[in-house]
């Protein structure tokens, strides 16, 4: 069995959990919201897998690091409507 600190599962089950609403929901707040928690869930992910799994690791932060591009590009498209 993994062992993930608390914190983690917590904050993973609440970005899961937002993600979720924001599917049914499609409000920009919860979509932002989403791609905030989204990225802090998969780089916290890809360091605990850094010392099993070097390249699943850096999978996970590139895809936080995507997620993160993602949420700068929506930002800038609200903000220049």
């Amino acid at each position: 069995m993994k062992n993930r600190p608390l914190w983690f599962n917590i904050f993973s089950i609440v970005a899961l959990s937002i993600a979720v609403v924001n599917i049914f929901i499609h409000a920009p707040f919860l979509r932002i919201l989403t791609m905030l928690c989204l990225p802090v869930f998969m780089a916290s992910l890809g360091t605990f897998e850094l010392k099993k799994n070097r390249k699943m690791a850096f999978i996970m932060f590139g895809v936080a690091a995507f997620q993160v591009f993602v949420l700068i590009d929506t930002i800038y498209v609200f903000s220049t409507k």
